[in-house]
C-alpha cells in the first residue's frame, strides 16, 4: 500500500498539470449539465419543428427536473467512456510515446503499483466529475424552475450509475495502451469499439454487452430498452473496471524491451 500511495502522489501531480485534466474536467462538470438543460429547453420551445422536434420529443413534456437529469444521464453514459478512454490512452500511452517508461525500471516502486495508482486515480477523478456533473445539473434544473421529486432523484441516481459505469468501462483502454504502446492506437481501438457497440445494439444484443449497458440503462434506447437492463447486466458491466485494473497491473509487471 505504501508503494501505491507513493505512486499515487506522483501520478496526481502529473494529472493536475496535464492538458487532459484541464479539458476533460470542465467538459464533464460544466458542458454536460449545460447541454442537458439546454436540450430540454430546446425540446420545450414552441418554435421547434421538423426532425429536431421528433428527436427531442421525449423531453418535451413531464417534470422539468426529471427530463434534465435523464438527458444528463444519457450524455454522461457516452461522455465518460470517451473522455475516460482518451484519458487512459494519454496516461499510459504517453510513457511509451515520450520514452519515459524505461526510467520506471529504476524506481523502488514496483511497476504494477505504478499502473494500479494510475488506474485508480483515473477512476476516482472521473467518478468525482460524474458526481459533480449530476449535482450541477440538479442545481441548474432548479434554477430554471424544476422541482425535485422522487422521479427526479431516481433519474439522478440512474445518471450517476450510468456515468460511473462508463468510467469503469474506460479502464481496459489502459491495458490497450500498454499492449499497443501507443496513445493514438488506443484512441483508434476506442472509436472502433464504439462502432461495434452500435452494431450490437441494432442487432438487439445490447442489454448484455457491457459497453452498451450504461446508455441503454440511462434511456438512450427508449423506456423499453431501459427496463430491459437488469441487475445482472449492471453487475457484469461493473466487473469490467476491476478486470481492467488487474489486466493493466499484470501487463506492467511484465514490461520488457522498453
Amino acid at each position: 500500500m505504501n508503494a501505491i500511495a507513493t505512486a499515487w502522489s506522483v501520478e496526481l501531480l502529473k494529472l493536475r498539470r496535464s492538458v487532459v485534466a484541464w479539458v476533460v474536467t470542465p467538459l464533464l462538470v460544466v458542458i454536460v449539465p449545460l447541454a442537458s438543460v439546454g436540450s430540454v429547453a430546446l425540446a420545450r420551445s414552441p418554435d421547434l419543428s421538423g426532425p429536431a422536434a421528433g428527436k427531442f420529443g421525449a423531453f418535451a413534456t413531464g417534470p422539468l427536473a426529471v427530463a434534465c437529469l435523464e438527458v444528463c444521464g444519457q450524455i454522461l453514459s457516452v461522455a465518460t467512456l470517451g473522455a475516460g478512454g482518451f484519458a487512459a490512452a494519454w496516461t499510459f500511452g504517453r510513457e511509451f510515446g515520450e520514452g519515459t517508461v524505461g526510467a520506471l525500471f529504476g524506481l523502488p516502486v514496483p511497476r504494477r503499483s505504478i499502473a494500479l495508482a494510475k488506474g485508480l486515480l483515473l477512476l476516482c477523478w472521473l467518478t468525482a466529475c460524474v458526481l459533480l456533473a449530476v449535482a450541477v445539473t440538479i442545481g441548474a434544473s432548479m434554477v430554471v424552475g424544476g422541482k425535485l421529486g422522487p422521479d427526479a432523484w431516481l433519474a439522478a441516481g440512474i445518471g450517476l450509475g450510468a456515468g460511473s459505469l462508463g468510467v469503469g468501462l474506460a479502464l481496459p483502454f489502459a491495458w490497450v495502451a500498454t499492449v499497443t504502446r501507443s496513445a493514438l492506437g488506443t484512441a483508434g481501438v476506442l472509436v472502433g469499439l464504439v462502432a461495434v457497440t452500435q452494431v450490437i445494439v441494432v442487432l438487439g444484443a445490447g442489454s448484455w454487452f457491457p459497453y452498451a449497458v450504461p446508455s441503454l440503462w440511462a434511456g438512450a434506447g427508449g423506456p423499453e430498452a431501459s427496463a430491459g437492463i437488469g441487475p445482472a447486466a449492471v453487475l457484469l458491466t461493473a466487473a469490467v473496471a476491476p478486470a481492467g485494473l488487474a489486466a493493466v497491473g499484470w501487463a506492467w509487471a511484465r514490461l520488457s524491451d522498453v
